[in-house]
């Protein structure tokens, strides 16, 4: 089941769930334990949501290492339906590769605290466009 923000925002961007029978939908099934990840313009989005007062999110390693054999996408961060931080598969990397996304080793998921970028950052789904998409409001 989708958390409502999640589905929220995906509606506003216009993202959409891989369809059954796509060559995504299998295989993405068998990987995401829930329905957080989307598709739009061929791009994937995973979609993670915080409801913390200190937000915080974790990224599975196995998620990761599996998308890294994608050609594109990108990780959405929420603290609501409209507002976050966005951040593509290199800036993904980049953040792992420094330890600033540090792995924890008990449940393999990397945690990702504040502060992050504020170039990364949007609040609404047309910035989330422009900021994560590179289009034009």
């Amino acid at each position: 089941m989708t958390k409502p923000e999640i589905k929220q925002f995906v509606e506003a961007v216009g993202a959409k769930v891989p369809l059954a029978g796509s060559e995504h939908y299998a295989l993405f099934r068998r990987v995401f334990k829930r329905q957080n990840y989307f598709t739009l313009n061929k791009r994937l989005l995973v979609v993670k949501i915080s409801r913390s007062d200190r937000p915080f999110w974790g990224l599975a390693k196995a998620i990761i290492d599996f998308i890294n054999e994608l050609e594109d996408y990108s990780v959405v961060l929420l603290t609501s339906s409209t507002e976050g931080w966005v951040f593509s598969k290199s800036e993904v990397n980049g953040y792992i590769r420094s330890g600033r996304w540090a792995l924890r080793e008990a449940d393999g998921n990397y945690k990702i605290n504040m502060p992050l970028p504020d170039s990364n950052m949007f609040s609404t789904p047309s910035r989330f466009l422009q900021v994560g998409m590179g289009t034009e409001a």
